[in-house]
């Protein structure tokens, strides 16, 4: 199978659009070509996750979790090697939040980057983004800490929410057990977990005594790096030309969020979920990447032009011709490598 016979399993009319097909990068088209090749084997990785007796919610969920976590092992193969790699559990939000701490360098005390992995809330764990929290941990020389924050639909927002800002909270309360520099903090994410990261801070920021954090929390995060994330868009031109079957983001899985992911309608007006009309005043620098070929890309766009508007420093890239979560594909793609290490490079540059 070639890129221009991608098709997603029960959808119809899902092949990639020539216009997107020309305005890709070689290598895009080179990573859609394996993910294509790979299809099969990550299906039946979701089939063999369902078992006897679950009801049919409970079966859709483990095989579609299973069936990520297939198609992301391939693109987790290789990278840099961390001088040691502790998983631990914080105790935050009413749940047990397992964390991975990646560590580059053997020295006792270093500087914390958060980062929040994608996957639209309702799947992806440590293990789908390990590679990319391990070449930012090689890059910028600090800490990585992934979260593991509870998913959609079994948590329902703000839970995840809630959880991430805990961790954040601990670990500027508690960091030194754990070898990290709490008062020295960036937060970083991909697709939903840019949307956590930013809506993480703005919830340290203005109200973290209403969920029992320390008020003084918000002074230690010191830089946002922002990757491809939704940004309170609900339409916009990227978001009518791009996205579907081939990678993950039609329109009805953009809208399963608000099934998934929200308990009610109204908590996609949330400050913390709607940032373009949040007060984007008084934050950290922010690091901001958007993919051209994304649904999501005008978010990022109008949130560049918002961050400018508020007088928050921001540095914004623009990567053309690749399509949404390109951030995994370092193994093959050019861009994602340049990526991580220029938000890296900020990252340690305000760290």
């Amino acid at each position: 199978m070639t890129i221009d016979e991608v098709t997603a399993p029960g959808a119809e009319s899902t092949e990639i659009p020539a216009f997107i097909v020309t305005a890709m990068t070689s290598q895009m088209r080179a990573v859609l070509d394996t993910q294509a090749a790979r299809a099969a084997e990550c299906t039946q990785a979701g089939r063999r996750a369902v078992q006897a007796g679950m009801d049919t919610e409970t079966a859709r969920l483990a095989a579609m979790r299973a069936e990520y976590r297939a198609e992301r092992s391939f693109w987790n193969e290789g990278g840099p090697t961390m001088a040691d790699t502790v998983d631990e559990v914080i105790d935050t939000a009413g749940a047990q939040v397992p964390i991975r701490i990646h560590r580059p360098t053997a020295e006792a005390v270093l500087p914390g980057i958060v980062f929040l992995h994608g996957g639209g809330f309702t799947v992806g764990d440590l293990d789908t983004h390990d590679r990319i929290m391990r070449v930012i941990a090689a890059e910028s020389g600090a800490a990585v800490i992934g979260v593991d924050y509870s998913l959609s639909p079994e948590s329902k927002f703000p839970q995840a929410l809630h959880e991430v800002a805990g961790v954040i909270d601990h670990l500027v309360r508690n960091g030194s057990d754990l070898g990290v520099d709490g008062s020295h903090l960036a937060v970083a994410g991909d697709s939903a977990g840019a949307m956590l990261t930013l809506g993480s801070a703005l919830l340290l920021r203005d109200d973290a005594e209403s969920i029992g954090l320390d008020p003084r929390t918000f002074s230690a995060i010191r830089a946002l790096l922002l990757f491809y994330g939704g940004h309170g868009l609900v339409d916009s031109a990227s978001r009518r030309l791009y996205g579907g079957g081939w990678d993950g983001m039609s329109r009805e899985d953009l809208d399963s969020i608000t099934t998934e992911h929200f308990g009610s309608a109204a908590d996609a007006s949330s400050p913390y979920v709607d940032h373009l009309e949040a007060d984007l005043a008084g934050l950290p620098p922010v690091f901001i990447a958007a993919a051209g070929l994304d649904p999501l890309r005008d978010d990022s766009e109008a949130l560049h032009v918002r961050l400018e508007e508020a007088g928050t420093p921001v540095d914004y890239h623009l990567y053309p011709g690749v399509l949404h979560s390109f951030l995994h594909f370092g193994r093959m793609l050019d861009d994602a490598g340049d990526v991580l290490s220029r938000s890296a490079a900020f990252a340690a540059a305000h760290l």
